[in-house]
């Protein structure tokens, strides 16, 4: 299986730390349509554009309904775009909607997008080894 390398580099922390401000304050909004982001820039295309969004506006989007809701450690650089999945039914834990995050340590997580929760981490690959296992 040929992998597809992350398009998308996060340079430093405060970038980090601004897309996933932007990301989680997208929740603000109530009652907004939740659109899955499971591609760099929402589509193959790579536009950016989230043709279905029906809720931010400039009349709700301002400092007091819009901005920071919390933030979550991880434990590296974050290079790629983190994905969100409305929905998900993860056994024992109940339905959340999901947002995963993968680090240059290799781990990758998957953090509750309403609250901010860490629900899991796997680490990609076996650092003694070098070699990359596929967790199915």
């Amino acid at each position: 299986m040929n992998y597809m390398p992350v398009l998308y580099m996060l340079r430093s922390s405060a970038r980090l730390a601004f897309c996933l401000t932007f990301l989680m304050s997208l929740w603000v909004a109530a009652g907004w349509a939740q659109v899955s982001v499971l591609t760099q820039h929402n589509n193959n295309s790579r536009t950016g554009a989230n043709l279905n969004e029906t809720s931010l506006k400039t009349a709700n989007v301002n400092v007091s309904t819009f901005g920071k809701l919390f933030s979550m450690t991880v434990d590296g650089f974050v290079y790629a775009q983190p994905l969100y999945m409305p929905s998900v039914n993860l056994p024992n834990s109940g339905t959340h909607n999901v947002l995963f995050v993968a680090t240059a340590h290799d781990s990758v997580y998957a953090f509750d997008a309403d609250t901010g929760a860490q629900l899991w981490k796997t680490i990609s690959r076996d650092s003694s080894a070098k070699v990359w296992h596929r967790h199915d």
